[in-house]
């Protein structure tokens, strides 16, 4: 039996601002701005409205240019240490936007790095790709290589897949962990998780008693730091139509 069309008119309809940060155009604090400064058309009428309501399928249109046609980007960074991973702060601290120069469109990271730690970060303007990759249901495994003082024994690390209560009734329980290294009195030990639980690696080490003095991410899903310098950043080697298909494969498509 063949599926019925919907009729245009009884598309879902949303905010302007809303599908102009889905459609990978720009923050929807952005949008508000464009829509407030009569850059933004749907048609030939300008929006003033951020509230007013269209269909993604609109001609929609920002500074005459269609959004129809806005190229997906993906972004990755080897975030060094020290830097916060949002557009701004309000302690003026330096953010992973001061290391992209250059790129010339409006991407927004895939998770987050606290200020302290460092690896590989996603920044994409393809929101369901994002939504996809961080949704707990999708298990999208996250590596981690993690030195922590004093040392840990080979017991003591298995013993972290078994599940560690990390507080405010939250449990971390990485699904890998093995000893990567010891020197002196540290250990590092690579993890992997599938979850993205606030600061979880820190506190789940605190909830053993250990310092955490390093904490880096090696891989992200499909993406993988590889050789890339602290602050540098290149095009992910994806395509939109590629990261379609990982989602079709599900999180079985990420392994290895």
């Amino acid at each position: 039996m063949r599926a019925r069309r919907i009729p245009e008119s009884s598309a879902p309809r949303h905010a302007i601002v809303r599908v102009l940060s889905k459609l990978g155009v720009c923050s929807r604090m952005q949008a508000v701005e464009l829509v407030l400064a009569g850059r933004v058309r749907i048609g030939a009428r300008v929006v003033r409205d951020p509230g007013e309501r269209c269909r993604f399928d609109e001609a929609i249109a920002v500074d005459g240019l269609p959004v129809s046609g806005v190229r997906r980007r993906y972004i990755l960074i080897n975030k060094p240490r020290g830097f916060v991973t949002s557009r701004s702060d309000e302690r003026d601290r330096k953010t992973v936007y001061d290391l992209l120069e250059g790129i010339g469109v409006w991407v927004s990271p895939v998770g987050r790095l606290d200020r302290d730690s460092e690896g590989i970060l996603l920044l994409t303007n393809d929101t369901r790709f994002a939504a996809w990759l961080t949704d707990p249901a999708n298990a999208v495994p996250r590596v981690y290589e993690v030195t922590v003082k004093p040392t840990m024994t080979e017991a003591e690390v298995e013993a972290l897949t078994t599940g560690v209560d990390i507080g405010h009734g939250e449990l971390s329980r990485p699904t890998a962990a093995r000893i990567h290294g010891s020197v002196g009195d540290t250990t590092t030990i690579s993890l992997t998780l599938v979850e993205g639980k606030n600061r979880e690696l820190r506190r789940l080490f605190q909830a053993r008693s250990r310092r955490v003095l390093r904490l880096r991410r090696t891989s992200f899903g499909p993406f993988l730091l590889d050789d890339m310098e602290p602050g540098a950043w290149r095009e992910a080697p994806i395509t939109a139509e590629e990261a379609r298909r990982i989602q079709g494969r599900g999180p079985r498509g990420l392994a290895g």
